[in-house]
Parts: structure tokens; C-alpha cells; sequence
């Protein structure tokens, strides 16, 4: 059984911990805030056994092995290196962290201390991500691929008033790119690879951050935009058009939800996907089954993909 700590008390994390419930092999043990009442209040009303504000004696607690890291986006790698030197398993919330360099040194430093590290990103382990990538090979070479996911942020009326938080704070690494098109590059990599350039156009607010924007992937072949935006609503689809038909996934972004396939030659397939269903208990049993058995092949996989768009990430920031 794994002994779970969160970092972090956002409405991720509520979603996450309802993940953990619905998961055999892992239990909420303990939690951190910044303040021990916020700790508390969180532990109590999730069922942890105890609650910290101080993260060092949180990590030094010996029941505790796996940490979970939702804090805000520029504290991911701090805390994730603290909690990986304290022999912890890391699961991290996306955007993983800054750079490609910051995702390098984590995945070394776990391999340093025998410890498993994973980057939550949800759309890697729906199941209709990976029907997807098999109906590729049946519409033919890709020629055109569009991923959106737009969606009219909760502090975005705030923002424009000037109150600036945390996901409108270039200084937390918050935008649309990191916050939320990053799950459009996952996607996107998952299925494509690496792109031979990429570039991003972005629109910006009055402190310069990008409240939505265009992330366009060049491939051999065809290019993939990314659409997203944190000012706006939109019809959250993907579409990956080939020489002998395309392929429609009608809840995309961070989602991945029913997916169509359309033929040329007439032929329909579909996957459907319960609404219903928590999105986050995917990458969790994952993470949970890889180091219960130490699925080094798997834990290699999303290393790979991490690092491959924190590759792109590091090339888009750049133009």
C-alpha cells in the first residue's frame, strides 16, 4: 500500500484525492499547506491522519512514500526535488516543471535514489487516447491535426479587474501554454513525436501573459496547431485529418473522451466515454501499478514524453 501526501490544496488536488479513493493500493496518509490551519481543515475533510505546514518534517516521515505535487507551476521542481532526495515516489502536476534541464536532473535524481517519478498528465493514459493511436496507421498519412481546448478561466473576471493570481503570473509560470495548451502538446507528442519546429503566438494581457494563444507543430508531412486559451470558451474537439479519412475526439484537451473514426471507404468506428467517469483515476492506478511491480518500461515511456515537451515547451518560450 502506498502512504500518499499531497502538496498543494487546489481543486486539482480535490479531484486527484477522489482518484486515490477509487484506487486500490494507495491512501491519503498526509498533507501540506502553507499554514497548518489551511493543513487541517484539507487533511480532516480528505481523511489524512495528519497535516503539516512544514514540508521538511512532512517528508521526513518514514510512513509516508509517495508525494504528490500540485503546488503552483514554478514550485513544482523545489518541491519535487525535495521530496525525490527524501526517497519519496513524485507524482507532479503538469506543466512538470521550467525547463527541460529542471525535468532532466529530477528523472536522474530518482533514478539516484531507486524512487519512481511521473508527470500527471491526464490525457496519456485515457483509454481512447491510446484507441486513437492505434486508428492513426487507418487513415492513411496525417495531413493536417488541430487540438483545442479553451476554456474561460474562474479568475479571469479578477484579472482583468488587475488582480493578478497565480495562474495570470508569469513570475508562477501561469498562461495559457503552461497551464492548459500543455495538455494539446502531450497530446500531440504522444501521437506525432517531435516536431521539427515549433512556434507560438501568443495573446497577451496587460503584464504580458499569454491568456490564450496558438501553438503551431511542424512535422514532416503536415503541421499540428494547438489552440488554447484561458479567455474564452470553445468547442473542445480534436481533429487528425489523413489521406483515407480523419479522426474526431469530441472531449479532448485534458480530457480524451469519445473519439470517432470516419473512412473514406464508408467505414464508422467509435469509442465512448462515461462523463461520469473521473478522468484522473487512469494515471493513477497507472502510477500506482508501475511501482508496485516496477514497470521500468512504462515509467521510461513518460519520461520520455515528459522531457520531449518540456523540449518543445523550452522552444516555444524562446520566440
Amino acid at each position: 500500500m502506498l502512504h500518499l501526501a499531497t502538496i498543494g490544496s487546489g481543486s486539482i488536488v480535490e479531484l486527484f484525492l477522489d482518484a486515490v479513493k477509487k484506487t486500490e493500493g494507495i491512501t491519503l496518509t498526509a498533507v501540506y499547506s502553507r499554514t497548518l490551519e489551511r493543513a487541517e481543515a484539507f487533511g480532516k475533510k480528505h481523511g489524512a491522519l495528519r497535516w503539516f505546514s512544514d514540508v521538511d518534517a512532512m517528508l521526513a516521515d518514514e510512513e509516508i512514500d509517495c508525494i504528490y505535487v500540485a503546488s503552483p507551476n514554478s514550485l513544482h521542481y523545489g518541491y519535487a526535488r525535495k521530496a525525490l532526495g527524501a526517497g519519496k515516489h513524485v507524482i507532479c502536476e503538469k506543466p512538470f516543471v521550467g525547463s527541460r534541464k529542471e525535468a532532466e536532473e529530477l528523472f536522474v535524481l530518482a533514478e539516484e535514489k531507486g524512487v519512481c517519478l511521473m508527470e500527471a498528465i491526464t490525457v496519456l493514459h485515457m483509454p481512447n487516447f491510446q484507441i486513437v493511436r492505434e486508428w492513426l496507421s487507418e487513415i492513411g498519412p496525417v495531413r493536417l491535426a488541430n487540438f483545442n481546448y479553451s476554456q474561460y478561466s474562474s479568475r479571469y473576471d479578477a484579472y482583468l479587474e488587475g488582480n493578478i493570481t497565480n495562474v495570470f503570473n508569469p513570475e508562477f509560470a501561469g498562461g495559457a501554454l503552461m497551464d492548459i495548451n500543455v495538455y494539446n502538446l502531450h497530446a500531440a507528442v504522444g501521437l506525432f513525436g517531435m516536431p521539427k519546429e515549433a512556434c507560438y503566438y501568443g495573446n497577451r494581457g496587460f503584464n504580458g501573459i499569454d491568456c490564450s494563444g496558438t501553438a503551431v507543430l511542424a512535422y514532416d508531412g503536415f503541421v499540428c496547431t494547438c489552440m488554447g486559451a484561458k479567455d474564452c470558451d470553445g468547442d473542445n474537439r480534436a481533429v487528425i485529418e489523413g489521406e483515407k479519412g480523419y479522426i474526431l475526439v469530441k472531449e479532448a484537451g485534458n480530457l480524451w473522451g469519445s473519439a470517432e473514426l470516419f473512412l473514406r471507404n464508408g467505414e464508422r468506428k467509435t469509442a465512448e466515454y462515461d462523463l461520469a467517469t473521473n478522468r484522473m483515476t487512469f494515471e493513477t492506478a497507472d502510477f500506482v501499478r508501475a511501482v508496485e511491480t516496477g514497470d521500468r518500461e512504462s515509467l521510461r515511456s513518460w519520461k520520455e514524453e515528459s522531457l520531449c515537451v518540456m523540449q518543445v515547451l523550452d522552444e516555444l518560450r524562446k520566440k
